[in-house]
């Protein structure tokens, strides 16, 4: 599995993770720990085409500024079990850019998830899921309503996730406003 997300820029990313810390102390939460990168989902598929999308990337963030963005406290999705996030504010710029990224890489994206289409998109950043039980939701919440999850930054990336079998994930390129593709991992996904 690929995604096209943006990562969380300092002290956000570091509070994050101390937020994952106490919720994995207190309550016993680590599945989130399996993708373990501070960030929200722009677009999600099975694979994209690499040879197509990172040049084509590489040109979209070059024109692209830093812009701001806003998070807005706590929210969950229902489900089998819960997911519970810090909700991200959908201004209409974080929308436009959004809608640009979903044409783009629809055409480059093996079985896209229409879960990030822009009629469904919800961006947030994740803080439980899978481990999170429906009887520990509202524990959890209260516990973490204390803190300020209202938070502005700018945003200044867009990367490429990718997901190995084992479920585990890691960044494979960076891309940065203004300056295209900026880094590359080896993220050692089979080739079909």
């Amino acid at each position: 599995m690929q995604a096209a997300i943006s990562l969380i820029p300092e002290p956000y990313t570091t509070r994050i993770k101390q937020i994952w810390d106490t919720l994995q102390e207190h309550f016993g939460l680590k599945y989130i720990r399996i993708t373990p990168i501070p960030h929200f989902t722009w677009q999600l598929g099975e694979g994209y085409q690499e040879e197509d999308v990172i040049p084509l990337l590489h040109e979209f963030t070059l024109r692209l500024e830093p812009f701001e963005i806003r998070t807005q406290g706590l929210n969950h999705f229902a489900g089998e079990s819960p997911v519970l996030f810090i909700e991200v504010h959908k201004s209409p710029k974080l929308k436009k850019i959004h809608s640009l990224i979903w044409s783009q890489l629809l055409p480059l994206t093996h079985e896209a998830s229409p879960l990030y289409s822009p009629e469904s998109w919800h961006p947030h950043i994740t803080l439980a899921m899978e481990d999170l039980t429906w009887e520990m939701l509202d524990e959890v919440t209260a516990y973490l309503q204390p803190k300020n999850l209202n938070w502005r930054f700018y945003l200044d990336n867009l990367a490429i996730a990718c997901q190995h079998t084992d479920g585990e994930a890691q960044v494979e390129h960076i891309f940065r406003f203004g300056q295209g593709l900026t880094e590359s991992f080896d993220c050692n996904l089979p080739v079909e």
